[in-house]
Formats: C-alpha cells, structure tokens, sequence
C-alpha cells in the first residue's frame, strides 16, 4: 500500500452514493474517470461527512475536481493476475458541472430584450 497527494479532474462514472457508518459518520462514495480515449484510468472517492457534501447533488457525467491523498493497493484477482485499486480519501470535493437551472442567467431571471433599433448601432468611442 502506498499513499500520495493527488489532484484529479474527470467525470463521475456513477451517481454519488451516501453510507452511515458504524460511528454515525457520513461516507460519500463515487468513481470519477480520468483521461480520454483508450487511456482512462478509474478512481474510487471516499469524501468523509463535509467534504462529502459537495457531490451529494452530482450525478453521473458530471465533472468533479477532487484532491486527496491516494491510496494504491493491489491484489491478485480470482481469474488470475494483478490488479490495482487507486482509491482517494478526499480532502477537497468540487462540483465543476453547473446544473441546467443555475446556469440561467441572474439566477433564474429574464435577461432583458434589447430594442432593435440599438442592435445594429455602432458605438462612437
């Protein structure tokens, strides 16, 4: 087993799932995927009580920005061979998808229609 500091952005493979543990603790559990095209590399995320909040409202495809320490074990699967399990404990979570009613602007507001008369002017300065 070895532990690292690590920053990872990528997408969430699943929904976020919430646990109480034995000693009453909030556990938030996800996999974000990391890469592009054949070269993705999977990790699991454990985000303790309030840290864990902020993937409470993520779903799955969302982008996520997680720093933590990583924690690599690896074991011989039933079928034979190695595997690795990349796992980080979470320190900082952030959502980066915006949800379709926040992304309106001025929080759900109309933008105000601009006349069009004023479209096609041009600005003397």
């Amino acid at each position: 087993m070895s532990y690292a500091q690590i920053t990872i952005v990528g997408r969430l493979g699943r929904d976020p799932e919430i646990k109480i543990v034995g000693n009453g603790k909030e556990l938030v559990t996800a996999s974000v995927a990391v890469g592009k095209d054949d070269k993705t590399i999977w990790y699991k995320i454990n985000a303790w009580e309030k840290t864990g909040m902020w993937l409470k409202d993520a779903a799955k495809g969302d982008m996520v920005f997680v720093q933590g320490s990583l924690e690599i074990k690896t074991y011989e699967k039933k079928t034979g061979g190695t595997a690795i399990d990349a796992t980080v404990n979470a320190q900082v979570v952030r959502a980066m998808t915006q949800k379709k009613e926040e992304a309106t602007p001025f929080h759900g507001q109309q933008r105000a229609q601009v006349p069009a008369q004023f479209e096609d002017d041009i600005l003397p300065f």
